[in-house]
C-alpha cells in the first residue's frame, strides 16, 4: 500500500469530478466504449477522491498534501547541507 500523496483540497476536486463524470455518464441514452471508459475514470476519481492516494502521482513521485515530500537531493547535484 502506497501512502497518502494527495491533499485535501485535491481529494474534495477529485471526488467531486469523479461524481459529476459518473452521472453524465449514467444519463446517456446508450452505454458505449466511450461510456464504458469514463465510467473506469470515474471510478477512480472517486476511489482517489475517497482514499487520498494516487498511483501515478505515486510513480511520478508527486505529493500535494506535504507529509510525504520526495527530498531535495534526489533532483539537485548539490550535497545536503
Amino acid at each position: 500500500m502506497i501512502a497518502k500523496n494527495l491533499g485535501k483540497p485535491e481529494r474534495i476536486v477529485r471526488l467531486l469530478l469523479g461524481v459529476l463524470v459518473a452521472v453524465l455518464t449514467a444519463m446517456q441514452p446508450e452505454f458505449g466504449t466511450f461510456e464504458g471508459l469514463t465510467s473506469v475514470i470515474a471510478l477512480f476519481l472517486v476511489l482517489n477522491g475517497v482514499f487520498g492516494r494516487c498511483y501515478l502521482w505515486h510513480l511520478l513521485e508527486i505529493s500535494s498534501c506535504g507529509c510525504n515530500q520526495v527530498p531535495q537531493e534526489r533532483f539537485c547535484n548539490k550535497p545536503a547541507a
